[in-house]
């Protein structure tokens, strides 16, 4: 059976310890099973990406002996891929053009749920979004760790964006169409994407696409439990402690690095819990404490 895992980063800044947590996982969970590893840099928003910062994720990797297969997918060369799927949304009637702003959204409905607006709408003036059609109703899948998920969409988000007013896609869109072209079948990443892979699921549904296998670990996250993030000031990883830092990581994931493994190089460590490691250890787990 095939296994196609990946790590998906964005380049709004460098590795903290919970992002490269999250990479060790996929890394692991893939090689177990004797599948490929991808990495993929989702670059399609400017206004938050910090210049060179693909690179250096890419170098802490690296650093870490963290070796991706294929050659790394930046979100940025594929918007015209992102562009005909929406267009073939459009042309179906699964989706529709929106001229409504965040605030407009936000005035109509505080919640932020999309109130349905321009469903019927015809002529817009000015710049225009594209929104998929959400029916009522649950989407109901399997989280292998965190169990069955179920999740009204329509009430909690309503028709949700494929493409913003600025031109440029939205995170959905392009993950859906990346993962599947990519023919990523397993996706491991952080709980705190366990709400979005209701979009995602619906999306796949509407795209007469796969479902993929999702495993969401539990988030690292602080002494005031805040989840690491480079809002709350996670600091970047140290690439020239990468021997230390690997043996936090592997604590983390509920494996204790043994006396005569301390100080090795990463790649020692992940061959030693290759056999050892179960992500299953992790099930129904939302937070791990770092202090």
């Amino acid at each position: 059976m095939s296994h196609v895992g990946r790590f998906a980063p964005s380049p709004t800044g460098p590795l903290h310890l919970g992002s490269l947590t999250t990479a060790v996982a996929s890394f692991l969970h893939a090689r177990q099973r004797g599948g490929e590893w991808l990495v993929r840099i989702e670059d399609i928003d400017p206004p938050r990406e910090v210049a060179g910062a693909a690179a250096e994720i890419l170098r802490t990797l690296e650093a870490f002996d963290l070796h991706w297969d294929r050659e790394v997918l930046y979100q940025s060369t594929r918007f015209d891929r992102y562009r005909e799927t929406a267009e073939e949304l459009l042309a179906s009637g699964l989706a529709f053009r929106c001229s409504c702003s965040r605030k407009d959204v936000l005035d109509a409905s505080p919640g932020g749920r999309y109130p349905g607006t321009c469903r019927a709408r015809r002529r817009h003036s000015g710049a225009t979004a594209v929104r998929v059609r959400v029916d009522p109703g649950e989407i109901i899948f399997a989280d292998a760790l965190q169990g069955p998920v179920s999740r009204d969409l329509g009430r909690a988000e309503g028709d949700y964006l494929i493409y913003r007013r600025d031109a440029l896609p939205a995170y959905h869109l392009a993950v859906v169409c990346d993962d599947f072209d990519q023919g990523v079948d397993t996706i491991v990443r952080g709980i705190d994407l366990l709400d979005p892979t209701s979009v995602h699921w619906h999306l796949q549904r509407t795209l007469a696409l796969p479902h993929p296998r999702y495993l969401h670990i539990p988030v690292l996250v602080n002494a005031a439990g805040q989840k690491l993030s480079k809002q709350t000031g996670a600091a970047a990883v140290d690439r020239q402690s990468a021997a230390e830092i690997a043996q936090f990581v592997l604590a983390y994931l509920g494996l204790s690095v043994p006396a005569e493994l301390k100080g090795a190089r990463p790649a020692t460590l992940w061959a030693w819990a290759l056999p050892r490691w179960e992500i299953t250890e992790l099930k129904g787990v939302r937070s791990i404490n770092t202090t």
